[in-house]
């Protein structure tokens, strides 16, 4: 627990220093003072230090996320040179856009360096042939199933056997007996026991298990960025087909499509990551990185997309957004979101105990 929790924390902390990093540097580099780094949501608890540009990196109390405060962001101070506002609407743009670009350079890293380390490839039967590494893996859990309860993990290898029939025959032959498998999960050695069912459910099977196989895939170093981009592209494009798929349902008044988690859901996912090795939680890491950004990016107050949208509007209009509104706005959204945030962990936490 103390090990997942670390880790967990370490993730938020790479995920959010990333997003922010991005604001400050830009904001830096087009001279816009810096004012606070802050790690977690306000209130304030504890002031770390202040640097030589007077930027204050401080601690708060709700860890879900992060800030950069900038000099003037609201477009106060306009006449003051290191003010946000008094930049560029070009500029202003792409200090907004720097954090969600930031986090898919850190998804585009993560995924070079599980490239280079390998990636978990399935390959057919009549592939296993030419690669002898082909582990017989499970590949899925049924919920509630004997797997499920004997605390059978997706990404578990079975060892002691050749072929996957060979599997099966003899789940097969054991129905209503106790079968022992012996696995591989990560760098560990599991015998676990489960109670195969005499009449399982149609298409869940004795144990209730998908079986499949799956080898290592190693990229060369000086491919592996190539591969890297690839998976980076295919995990974003994913992601905003789940995400537009997500918005259609809210307003249709569908089931939705997907579970949406929070803090508690990500640190159960993270439990099990942790379970199957580094390059699983950078996988996740990427995931969890890119889906930071998509997120940042919607058109919502509060969020870098909504300020993005308020510097369209005024750039349409040809005049400033009054500061109080754009303020009053902001602070209304990012209340809506923490609320909203409190509500999905609740909701985790529900489906946890």
């Amino acid at each position: 627990m103390l090990l997942t929790l670390f880790i967990f924390l370490i993730i938020l902390l790479v995920l959010v220093l990333s997003h922010e990093a991005g604001h400050f540097f830009t904001a830096r580099f087009f001279g816009v003072k810096v004012e606070e780094f802050g790690f977690g949501i306000p209130p304030r608890i504890w002031s770390l230090w202040r640097d030589k540009h007077d930027t204050l990196y401080s601690l708060n109390l709700l860890p879900f996320g992060g800030f950069v405060k900038i000099f003037g962001e609201e477009g106060e101070d306009g006449d003051s040179s290191g003010s946000f506002g008094s930049k560029s609407a070009s500029k202003r743009a792409v200090i907004l856009a720097s954090g969600v670009l930031a986090n898919i350079i850190l998804a585009f890293l993560a995924l070079t360096l599980v490239s280079g380390l390998g990636v978990p490839q399935a390959v057919s039967e009549e592939e296993s042939g030419n690669y002898l590494d082909a582990k017989i893996t499970i590949m899925d859990v049924a919920p509630d199933s004997p797997a499920a309860r004997a605390g059978i993990m997706p990404g578990d290898q079975i060892f002691g056997f050749q072929k996957i029939e060979d599997v099966q025959n003899f789940i097969k032959q054991n129905k209503g007996k106790n079968i022992s498998l012996s696995l591989i999960r990560g760098k560990k050695s599991l015998e676990v026991s489960a109670l195969s069912r005499q009449n399982p459910p149609e298409g869940e099977g004795p144990l209730g298990v998908a079986l499949g196989l799956v080898r290592v895939k190693k990229s060369p170093w000086y491919l592996a960025p190539i591969d890297g981009a690839r998976f980076t592209w295919e995990i974003l494009k994913g992601t905003v087909l789940g995400l537009w798929d997500l918005i259609q349902s809210l307003f249709k008044k569908e089931a939705l499509p997907v579970e949406v988690a929070g803090p508690v859901g990500i640190f159960n996912i993270t439990s099990s990551a942790i379970n199957l090795g580094f390059g699983t939680l950078l996988i996740l890491l990427a995931v969890l990185s890119i889906n930071l950004s998509l997120i940042n990016i919607l058109p919502f107050p509060g969020l870098d997309g909504g300020r993005l949208f308020f510097l369209l509007i005024e750039t349409l209009r040809g005049r400033r957004i009054s500061p109080k509104t754009s303020a009053l706005a902001h602070s209304l959204g990012l209340a809506i979101l923490i609320m909203l945030m409190l509500v999905v962990t609740y909701h985790d936490i529900a489906r946890t105990f």
